[in-house]
């Protein structure tokens, strides 16, 4: 039968010889089997026997035999490493449960955190794709008085004027267009027509009103610049290439480049005699000089071109000579020469005589 005894600390029954209770993990106090064990009984003196009568012969146990002190024991000792072995197995399995509990639960919330931040990530890089991608008049609120105006002023500036952008919001109220190579923006808050002085906005950007003015303007694919090209001179020799900003707040004019501008599906290349420049839709630089780069750098390009040129002139080799002795004759003449014939003796011719002396 399974000994047993409450526990100190939470009152449950727990075994006996237990050190450590598998409930509550508390101390039992126990220290060894020894304390538990009975007193030892004292051992009486032999009882005198009458004078003359022989003492009766004790019975001791043989050596080899154990006794019943020894035998029980024993047996405490190994029911206390039996019940100590299923305790240690008790402790190890809630040991492993709770573990595996704790690693279940970390995993879960592991996971839940990664989930929710791929989610605010992914969410995040949708509404920056979409801020870049929608247009003033859904990324502001949209007057429709305001609208109304906007939308009858361009029907009347249908058939004379070049519709570049219109902005039916609170914020910007305007309609931009180009009539008659000038650049104008009408308010439609203050129904106010307004013309746009570039020169005046920046005095690098020359355009030449009294020819073709401005020649074309573009929105870009933002929404934040007005692209404009504009003749610099007479004979639209020469083109400026401009960037104006539609903020109301900061109304301002970059001269990104000059020269001339061809327009494409995916930009814009300005070139001239020496250098091709490509802008993309919104104006920015993709590759090559622009025209004050160009000119800061063109001096030191030309200087090195003349270098290589003469270096190359001073490089070429001069023909190759003919052998020397192909070229002189030998000093005698060992051709042979023709044989004259040879000069026949002198003959006297005698005049025959025909008289017959």
């Amino acid at each position: 039968m399974k000994r047993l005894k409450k526990c100190p600390s939470c009152g449950k029954s727990i075994y006996q010889y237990a050190q450590v209770c598998p409930y509550c993990k508390g101390e039992t106090h126990f220290t060894s089997l020894d304390e538990v064990l009975p007193p030892e009984m004292p051992v009486d003196s032999p009882a005198e026997t009458p004078t003359g009568s022989s003492p009766e012969p004790s019975v001791e146990p043989a050596a080899d035999e154990p006794s019943q002190d020894t035998t029980a024991h024993h047996g405490r000792i190994g029911e206390y490493v039996r019940h100590l072995k299923e305790d240690t197995e008790k402790v190890k399995h809630e040991y492993d449960e709770k573990i595996k509990s704790r690693f279940s639960t970390s995993t879960i919330l592991i996971g839940s955190v990664i989930g929710i931040l791929s989610i605010i990530v992914l969410g995040f890089f949708i509404a920056v794709q979409m801020m870049e991608q929608k247009t003033f008049s859904l990324n502001t609120t949209v007057d429709n008085s305001l609208k109304e105006v906007i939308d009858s002023m361009e029907t009347e500036l249908y058939q004379s004027s070049t519709i570049v952008a219109k902005f039916p919001d609170r914020q910007h109220h305007c309609l931009v267009y180009l009539r008659e190579g000038r650049l104008h923006i009408y308010d439609a808050a203050a129904q106010e027509d307004h013309e746009v002085d570039l020169q005046s906005i920046n005095s690098k950007a020359l355009v030449d009103y009294g020819g073709s003015g401005v020649l074309n303007a573009y929105l870009s694919t933002n929404e934040k610049y007005i692209l404009i090209i504009a003749s610099r001179n007479a004979g639209n020799t020469e083109f400026g290439f401009y960037r104006l900003s539609t903020e109301p707040e900061n109304p301002s004019l970059e001269v990104l480049d000059r020269g001339r501008v061809v327009v494409d599906k995916d930009g814009y290349k300005v070139s001239s005699d020496s250098r091709t420049a490509v802008y993309d839709a919104n104006g920015d630089r993709v590759s090559g000089l622009n025209s004050d780069d160009w000119e800061k750098v063109a001096p030191k390009v030309e200087k090195t071109k003349r270098t290589t040129e003469s270096t190359e002139k001073k490089v070429e080799r001069a023909p190759t000579q003919e052998k020397v002795t192909e070229q002189l004759k030998p000093s005698i003449d060992l051709a042979p020469k023709p044989v004259a014939p040879p000069v026949p003796e002198k003959i006297t011719i005698k005049p025959v005589d025909t008289s017959g002396n």
